[in-house]
């Protein structure tokens, strides 16, 4: 579940937020060895909270404690990032069947806004831009769900994947792609057709073509 990292009422949990930030935005990459005595240097603490909120990032399978070794930056397996993008594919669809099913006539209105502008933005290749649009687009199909349980386990499992999934965009055309797959999504929500909106997410987040491929491989080197 997404959160401020402001907001946190105790040092633990403020430095989890923290270090789950740096993750979510790529600043600690897969693998990344975290240092105990470095952490608790930059956030002018002992160890000890630093080990509670590296605890409770492991619980989450954010980061990895291995004995003896150290302290890393989740990295999962070919097969681990698989299941995890098939899992949200198939959370993000039910997300979209409940929104086809409950949104609100202005709510429908925004989401088709909202696709129009991402429309603009990946014909100008703006992809800054278009990033923040899709994320938009996303978290309204989520409100529109009315369901906070697969809201806040989607975005866990969009954590868990940042740093793999962002990679997609870097490939020529994947902005134009995206949009054009958001196309199908937006038409049946708005159209109030909860399976084709369900089949048209799963189809984009899991992502059957050259995107989807492309990640893996680049993650199993």
């Amino acid at each position: 579940m997404e959160q401020n990292p402001t907001a946190a009422v105790n040092t633990p949990e403020r430095i989890r937020a923290l270090i789950e930030r740096d993750i979510a935005e790529g600043a600690l990459p897969p693998g990344m060895p975290l240092d105990e005595k470095a952490l608790a240097a930059r956030f002018e603490v002992s160890r000890t909270p630093v080990r509670e909120a590296l605890l409770m990032l492991a619980a989450r399978k954010l980061v990895a404690i291995v004995p003896r070794a150290g302290t890393f930056v989740y990295k999962p397996g070919p097969a681990e990032l698989i299941a995890l993008l098939e899992y949200l594919g198939e959370l993000e669809g039910v997300a979209a069947r409940l929104a086809a099913q409950r949104m609100t006539v202005a709510q429908r209105e925004e989401l088709g806004a909202l696709h129009a502008r991402a429309g603009a933005l990946a014909t100008n290749d703006d992809r800054p831009r278009y990033e923040e649009a899709n994320l938009a687009l996303h978290r309204l199909i989520y409100a529109g769900s009315g369901n906070t349980i697969v809201r806040d386990e989607i975005a866990d499992a969009r954590l868990r994947l940042a740093n793999f999934r962002r990679n997609v965009f870097d490939q020529p055309g994947r902005l134009r792609v995206s949009c054009a797959e958001h196309e199908a999504i937006v038409a049946a929500i708005r159209a109030g057709d909860g399976e084709a909106a369900a089949q048209a997410m799963r189809e984009h987040i899991i992502g059957k073509g050259k995107a989807f491929a492309d990640l893996v491989l680049a993650n199993s080197r």
